[in-house]
């Protein structure tokens, strides 16, 4: 059970790469909620906080946070991210960007996607969230730090309305078959005009619920409630044997 000082309202945790990690190899068939837990879990296996200058917020890294792929060019490896987010505020989109690449090491990443859960259930509403987000990956576009940029788990026309909107265009977008069993024709149809990458994945539309997030941090039911406030999923393969290189996870959690 990880020991949380009541003063602390915030928790970062970086898993490393996970493919070094035996327990999570051991279960191969696992979706990837569940690898996330089990990742969350090595992490914090054996972690105290440290007693001194804490302030409010944790930063839990793995004894193992090796990411950095050794004896190949960075040339040769790209590197797809996937962010799951709730909060709609950019500074958060921002975070995660920026201790994504502090823990890369890395000056650009290949493709950053983003699954926005938001709370709201108004089309309209949801749509100016992903936008006013949307915006932060088109600045990190512009930086030179992300080369394509996309979006997952949202309807063909606010997908569309998006495209039309942004100043840098969305060129990949992902679907979940558990949700929706047949690819829209129409958004089948706008992908390929567009010339946009149109992906399936299953992960799970609540991603971690905070049940099993207390799980991870070995919380009581009846303890301060921590919720996520973003979790980011990288990928790196070597490009020339379409090898995984490294793969991992980082997570923000705040205490509600």
């Amino acid at each position: 059970m990880v020991n949380i000082p009541e003063n602390i309202n915030k928790i970062c945790v970086h898993t490393g790469n996970i493919l070094n990690l035996n327990e999570v190899k051991k279960n191969a068939g696992q979706n990837s909620s569940e690898e996330l837990v089990e990742s969350l879990k090595i992490a914090l296996k054996g972690w105290s906080p440290p007693t001194e200058n804490i302030g409010t917020c944790l930063e839990v890294r793995s004894n193992d946070e090796t990411i950095k792929v050794s004896g190949v060019e960075r040339s040769e490896l790209r590197t797809s991210v996937k962010v799951f987010i709730t909060s709609d505020k950019k500074e958060a989109l921002q975070e995660a960007i920026d201790k994504l690449f502090a823990s890369l090491e890395a000056d650009n990443v290949d493709s950053v996607v983003m699954a926005y859960t938001g709370t709201s259930h108004d089309t309209n509403n949801r749509l100016q969230e992903i936008q006013h987000l949307w915006e932060v990956l088109e600045a990190n576009v512009q930086s030179g730090k992300l080369s394509r940029i996309g979006i997952s788990d949202v309807d063909t026309d606010l997908f569309i309305t998006l495209y039309n909107s942004a100043k840098t265009k969305p060129s990949i977008v992902q679907i979940n078959l558990a949700s929706c069993c047949v690819v829209p024709p129409a958004l089948q149809d706008f992908c390929k005009q567009n010339d946009i990458q149109l992906l399936t994945h299953n992960d799970p539309l609540d991603f971690l619920p905070s049940k099993k997030l207390h799980a991870a941090f070995g919380l009581s039911n009846d303890s301060s409630t921590f919720t996520y406030k973003w979790i980011t999923r990288y990928l790196t393969l070597l490009c020339c044997r379409g090898v995984i290189a490294a793969k991992g996870y980082i997570l923000s959690a705040q205490r509600s």
